[in-house]
């Protein structure tokens, strides 16, 4: 445990910091289009299953 903490920079180098997060951003753009499939769109999919299933069970049951 002590090795690993005195491997830790103690400065912080802003260059390779900015590049680091400039490489995420650009990867970022498929997996937030995923999560925002996985969170909005199914759940809004399941939901007028649901309202259209009821709707049609009423109605066939009149």
């Amino acid at each position: 445990m002590r090795k690993a903490w005195r491997k830790i920079p103690k400065e912080v180098d802003t260059e390779k910091e900015e590049q680091i997060r400039q490489e995420m951003e650009k990867s970022d753009m498929p997996a937030m289009l995923l999560a925002s499939f996985l969170t909005i769109f199914l759940p809004v999919v399941v939901i007028l299953l649901l309202l259209s299933g009821l709707i049609y069970w009423l109605f066939t049951m009149l």
